[in-house]
């Protein structure tokens, strides 16, 4: 039934974004600073529960966000150095590539939320997965389409080659099984945990493109990173940690 669709419309909407966002990402900058480039997931969880849901949070996990930021700070620059004197390029794919980045880290932020709210509804969650990613595809159509008219897509050479579908048919299997382990995440733990194992996730990938991409990173880079992710694991245990018990009354 249609209306069976709707609750996950909004999740597949943050979805679609959060996926083509980060892509765009990826388009501008390094692999190695791809997990920088979209490290303000963190950041926007503690806005959109502090302006849409009305939550605040202990001056420590602040400083937790702060420390985030800091270290994409210390790494944009460290990326900005790198551009310019070793890769010899200009900042403005640099300043695109953290600008998407930063759109993808509230769609990141924004999803989880959205699709533990829909699994609240009391929706199997296979179920749910199967509307989400229906309603994913919905949400692409009006990207395809600007992509096929504007982007010169339908006379591009790639699409009569073997490989490209071959690629394509990988990554969207990669996706949807990332769809499925994120709803699986968010229904058996939180979407803290969600972002956090995907902060761990970002520390990998970075790694990774220093040993197969030929990736360039600093001894500031490395620095930058370090603080990112330990930053957010601070975040992380300062929010999962039990409160303290109050004090008997006498």
């Amino acid at each position: 039934r249609p209306a069976d669709f709707l609750p996950a419309a909004g999740a597949a909407g943050a979805f679609t974004m959060m996926l083509a966002t980060g892509n765009m990402c990826l388009m501008f900058v390094q692999v190695s600073f791809y997990q920088a480039a979209k490290s303000q997931h963190i950041l926007c969880i503690l806005l959109i529960s502090y302006f849409f849901l009305g939550e605040t949070h202990p001056t420590k996990v602040v400083l937790a966000c702060a420390g985030v930021t800091l270290g994409f700070g210390v790494n944009a620059l460290a990326e900005a150095s790198i551009y310019t004197a070793v890769l010899g390029q200009n900042l403005q794919s640099l300043v695109a590539g953290c600008l998407a980045g930063l759109v993808s880290s509230f769609f990141v932020a924004l999803y989880p939320l959205l699709l533990n709210r829909a699994l609240g509804k009391g929706t199997c969650k296979w179920q749910m997965s199967i509307n989400v990613n229906t309603m994913s595809l919905v949400w692409y159509l009006p990207l395809i389409m600007f992509e096929v008219h504007r982007g010169g897509l339908i006379d591009s050479p790639a699409l009569s080659n073997v490989n490209f579908w071959v690629f394509n048919f990988v990554t969207a299997t990669v996706g949807f099984v990332l769809n499925i382990a994120a709803m699986l995440q968010v229904r058996y733990t939180s979407p803290l945990t969600h972002m956090i194992v995907g902060s761990f996730k970002g520390a990998v990938t970075s790694i990774i493109g220093v040993l197969f991409f030929d990736n360039k990173m600093s001894f500031q880079s490395a620095v930058g990173l370090a603080i990112l992710i330990a930053s957010s694991f601070a975040y992380s245990y300062l929010n999962q940690r039990p409160p303290a018990p109050k004090p008997k009354e006498a």
